[in-house]
C-alpha cells in the first residue's frame, strides 16, 4: 500500500490481524489484511485500475 497516494479510511483489528481500508487519490478503494503473526499471510483486494496514474509499475 502506497501511503503517499492513499488515504487510510478505516483500520480495525480482527482475530487474524489488522484490516486497513484505504482510498487512492483516483478514488478506488483497497483493503489489506496485515496478519498478527510473523508466519501469517497478508491479503489485499481492490487497488488501482490500469489507467490510474498512481499505480506502481
Amino acid at each position: 500500500m502506497n501511503t503517499k497516494t492513499n488515504t487510510i479510511v478505516s483500520r480495525h483489528t480482527t482475530s487474524k490481524g489488522v484490516v486497513v481500508w484505504s482510498r487512492c487519490a483516483c478514488g478506488r478503494l483497497q483493503m489489506a489484511l496485515v496478519p498478527h503473526d510473523v508466519d501469517g499471510k497478508g491479503l489485499a483486494a481492490g487497488g488501482h485500475d490500469i489507467q490510474c496514474p498512481h499505480q506502481v509499475r
